[in-house]
């Protein structure tokens, strides 16, 4: 490896790798102005406000066997819902770094993580964070977070970064060598089926498969050269989407790939199974793309606000997150009424 060429590679593109650059110039230079939060001696709590669910924010889940949503995104900002997503509280935060990802493996356990290689975790269902890793020196943004069950899972980013836990955050170790990416692509997305079967997909169209829940890996051979945003994974599918609008589904494990015509030529970040086999993905433009098996169709929000990720809630519809916050929409695309501001510190009390 050209150690030289890796080194100057990382230090020339810092500042672009977010998850979602491509959607969002602008927070590039914030995440730059957040780098000293995380060598204080006493990490600052992301500031509680009423504009928090209309700021950026970049990925929302719904915890395991909950009704609960949660969300994170800019300047530390993690809020959650007991309503499929009317109403939102803001959690207590020990960061103001930008917050990439969030997965919850149980109804009270979730994860978290972002910029400076942050990794956070609650036990009280998002309403409270700690820190349980972080890295400043290593210069590089994770990007996305998926657990196993509750102590078992990786996090992963820029420049070839996977960490894994075994023991519920207490301890994070580089298991880098266990993928050949000897060029450091960025890690972008992973996804488990629930089967043992976890993919993860990155820049220039890397794509890896473990058939045993992340102990060891395999190369698969890729469809698509360009930068994958986003993988999912449920109904006996994996789907991998990325810029353009290009959309691959597989129904092996990843051994063949086959072209979804997507309806749409806007980059797509995020993408969700659903129960009934249905898969939903949004990206820039306020693109929501939508379909099951050969009919697929998309359509764009008339604000054109670029979505970043998407979850299902409980009553069927769905929360998407991205510019301008959470937007609540229905299965086909449809905009629906907005939720309520975020309650203020003194109404959460």
């Amino acid at each position: 490896m050209d150690w030289n060429g890796q080194a100057s590679r990382r230090k020339s593109s810092t500042v672009r790798v977010v998850r979602h650059c491509v959607m969002a110039a602008g927070l590039m230079l914030t995440a730059v102005s957040q780098a000293a939060d995380a060598k204080t001696t006493e990490p600052q709590f992301a500031k509680m406000s009423n504009m928090a669910s209309k700021s950026l924010l970049l990925d929302v889940t719904r915890a395991a066997e909950s009704a609960r949503m949660v969300t994170v995104g800019d300047r530390g900002h993690i809020l959650y819902s007991d309503d499929n997503g009317m109403s939102w509280n803001q959690a207590k935060v020990p960061t103001i770094q930008m917050l990439t990802a969030v997965y919850f493996p149980s109804d009270k356990i979730g994860y978290a993580v972002g910029h400076d290689a942050i990794i956070l975790k609650t036990q009280d269902g998002g309403e409270s964070w700690q820190r349980v890793y972080d890295d400043i020196d290593l210069e590089a943004p994770l990007l996305d977070v998926w657990f196993d069950d509750v102590n078992t899972g990786i996090a992963l980013g820029a420049y070839g970064t996977i960490l894994q836990t075994r023991n519920g955050g207490k301890e994070w170790v580089d298991i880098s060598s266990r993928i050949n990416n000897e060029e450091e692509f960025h890690y972008n997305a992973i996804a488990g089926d629930g089967n043992g079967n976890v993919y993860i997909a990155g820049e220039s169209g890397i794509l890896f498969h473990s058939a045993d829940s992340g102990r060891t890996w395999q190369t698969l051979k890729s469809p698509y050269g360009g930068s994958l945003f986003g993988v999912s994974a449920g109904q006996g599918e994996v789907l991998i989407h990325g810029l353009r609008g290009n959309v691959f589904r597989s129904t092996d494990q990843g051994k063949n790939w086959r072209s979804v015509s997507s309806g749409t030529g806007e980059t797509l970040f995020g993408s969700a199974v659903m129960e009934n086999g249905k898969s939903i993905l949004v990206g820039t433009s306020g693109s929501f793309v939508s379909g099951k098996a050969g009919q697929w169709s998309a359509v764009n929000r008339s604000d054109r606000v670029s979505l970043s990720a998407l979850a299902p809630g409980a009553d069927g519809n769905i929360v998407v997150v991205g510019q301008g916050g959470i937007h609540r929409m229905s299965p086909s695309g449809e905009v629906l009424e907005k939720g309520a501001p975020t309650k203020s510190e003194k109404e959460q009390e």
